[in-house]
């Protein structure tokens, strides 16, 4: 049998003392699942059929201390916590280049055309113009529009996409020459046919109005109102300064939703990379930017300030390096053939001898390096133009470096633009008609939605939203449990050499006749005669446990009982 004690506390100790000594003695009792198991009872209270009173009443406390524990918990969904709310986006528009139509509606004539290669002569740019698609492929712009707040400045204020395509061919695998209009058609966007243009002028405009007072009318001063653009002034408003007049150095700004953080404007380009700043370096000492690690090997203050570098690459290339104050910016493949010009450049500020004793270099560190210039590709398969106006970039043209070709093309991600004709045939005085007007489509390429989630009390900013999900969270979710069998029991109910569960025995040996038979049997170890209120758990007894809640008179039990409550409230 296992037994563990919990000491009787002296008499005559202190009420701060006691209360303490209880409480280190609790680590020693049972847990929880001793008194109850799933939400049920999971011990008997004895208490002695001849006890006094005051035992009786300690027993029922228990019990009642022991109900506080007679629940349930799981983790359950919380239904409507919040409400996901979307809102479609996509531009409400379907835009139709016309290629060609020889209906009545646009050509004011009858069709004429008996056989489908006969439709030939009425190629169409939307003015019922009548001509050979040679003359409709010169016609231009071919598309013009604007998307919208796509880029950034400084993560800050939003960048328009305004594009133009100037030309747009139409490939047939029935004619390898264009006459008839197509059944159906590849299209082809010739290389430098596709511009955009992303301006980086972002002026404010303002204009000053009076708007009548429900009060007081046109006595109210004028009110200001202010619009931030990177296009033309708005409309009635009056140019009162730029915001951006254009990104320099230390700027960060986004080009078709690529980053770049200038560390400088040439005057036909940018350089761009990533800019760590000032570092300080102690002989020994190893920092990581961007993967690439820079240790300070030596450090030289006298005669010349320069420093010995350790570079190693995140693929693993390493060389040494040398550096001097007098050197400005190094790019190290200057002088290191194992690295690639931009990987890493240096500028080492100055050395000198910390208050420490110690030597320091003060380093610059910048990390995947480029320039760019008009004429190269800032954006896979875009050739870039830079406008440049006092060492700043006002704006910039990409236009596209190969043709674009397909039966779908992609615009910018946004757009899909594809070829479609519709046809008809008319049988007539034995002859048959033929009729076709042909478009180049241009619709959004996926839905934009827009979500949000609320709260209860969030308001809608403002029309068009409808309800996505209703979104619930968890919670734990308590049921109070009530015993459905006796809890508490007269000790000659208990047989305590044939017990079928775990026991509180309330009462000592002179009280209750099973806690008698377990000191008769050396299972107790406690001077219950001499006790100023002992609570014994006997941990193993015939496989199962039992807690001596007693002491050497009906008032010591009384405070065994007490402090067992107490337990029991600090388990729930």
């Amino acid at each position: 049998m296992k037994v563990r004690k919990i000491a009787a506390l002296a008499v005559g100790a202190a009420m701060v003392g006691a209360t303490i000594g209880f409480a280190s003695a609790q680590a020693n009792l049972p847990g929880k699942d001793f008194f109850v198991k799933d939400g049920q009872p999971n011990v008997k209270i004895v208490v002695g059929s001849q006890a006094a009173a005051m035992d009786v009443a300690s027993a029922a406390d228990i019990a009642v201390a022991l109900g506080s524990l007679l629940y349930t918990e799981k983790e359950a969904e919380a239904a409507g916590v919040s409400v996901v709310v979307k809102k479609d986006l996509t531009p409400d528009y379907t835009y139709y280049i016309p290629v060609f139509s020889n209906y009545y509606e646009d050509t004011g004539a009858n069709p004429s055309a008996t056989a489908w290669d006969q439709l030939t002569d009425n190629w169409w740019n939307g003015s019922a113009y009548s001509g050979s698609y040679t003359n409709w492929t010169s016609w231009t712009p071919k598309f013009v529009d604007e998307v919208e707040n796509m880029d950034a400045i400084n993560g800050d204020y939003q960048v328009d996409w305004d594009f133009t395509i100037s030309n747009i061919e139409l490939s047939d695998p029935e004619q390898n020459t264009i006459v008839y209009v197509p059944r159906s058609a590849d299209l082809t966007i010739p290389a430098g046919d596709f511009t955009v243009l992303l301006n980086y002028t972002i002026a404010n405009w303002t204009y000053s109005a009076t708007e009548p007072d429900s009060i007081w009318g046109t006595l109210n001063p004028s009110t200001v109102y202010d619009e931030v653009h990177d296009d033309d002034n708005p409309g009635g408003y009056t140019f009162s300064g730029y915001i951006y007049d254009g990104v320099g150095a230390g700027d960060t700004f986004t080009v078709l939703g690529n980053t770049y953080y200038i560390l400088d404007v040439l005057t036909d380009g940018i350089k761009y990379g990533h800019d760590h700043g000032q570092v300080w370096f102690h002989v020994g000492d190893v920092k990581e930017f961007d993967g690439y690690k820079i240790k300070a090997v030596d450090i030289s203050v006298s005669p010349s300030n320069k420093a010995l570098f350790e570079i190693t690459a995140p693929d693993g290339r390493s060389d040494l390096v040398i550096i001097s104050t007098d050197e400005g910016d190094v790019d190290i493949s200057t002088k290191s053939d194992k690295f690639n010009p931009g990987e890493v450049v240096l500028k080492l500020d100055d050395t000198f001898v910390g208050i420490d004793g110690n030597l320091i270099a003060q380093l610059e560190v910048r990390t995947n390096v480029v320039e760019v210039h008009t004429g190269d590709e800032l954006v896979s398969g875009w050739v870039v133009n830079f406008t440049i106006e006092n060492s700043k970039v006002k704006w910039l043209t990409l236009t596209n470096a190969n043709d674009l070709s397909g039966s779908t093309l992609d615009i910018l991600g946004k757009y899909k633009m594809y070829y479609e004709v519709d046809s008809h045939t008319l049988e007539t005085d034995d002859t048959t008609y033929y009729a076709a007007k042909a478009y180049i489509v241009v619709k959004p390429s996926e839905p934009i939605i827009q979500t949000e989630e609320l709260k209860v009390g969030d308001e809608v900013s403002d029309t068009g939203w409808v309800v996505d999900q209703i979104k619930g969270g968890t919670y734990t979710e308590v049921t109070v449990m009530h015993p459905t069998e006796p809890i508490t029991y007269l000790d000659t109910e208990i047989d305590p050499e044939n017990i079928d569960s775990n026991l509180i025995l309330v009462g000592g040996p002179v009280a209750n006749a099973v806690t008698k038979y377990l000191v008769d049997n050396g299972y107790s170890k406690v001077d219950w005669y001499n006790s100023a209120g002992d609570i014994e758990y006997i941990e193993d007894y015939n496989g199962f446990g039992i807690l001596i809640v007693a002491g050497k008179d009906r008032y010591a039990t009384r405070e065994a009982a007490k402090q067992l409550m107490e337990y029991l409230a600090n388990l729930g």
